[in-house]
């Protein structure tokens, strides 16, 4: 592994901590799904990007009201 793929690597960790910071950490399961579905080589559509950030979103404001 090289030192731009190390830092690819970080940067995504990073953002997926933020985003459970930000979202909840509900938001792994979530990744995880995207990053599944990127590895099956058929990889997330908009409508699923969509979705992901609906999700995110719903997620935040459940957590918000609780």
């Amino acid at each position: 592994m090289n030192a731009t793929e190390i830092s690819a690597i970080l940067g995504i960790v990073g953002t997926v901590a933020g985003l459970a910071e930000k979202y909840g950490p509900e938001v792994y399961d979530t990744v995880k799904s995207a990053l599944e579905q990127s590895k099956s080589k058929t990889g997330p559509s908009v409508a699923d990007i969509e979705a992901i950030f609906a999700k995110c979103k719903a997620d935040n404001t459940a957590i918000q009201s609780a």
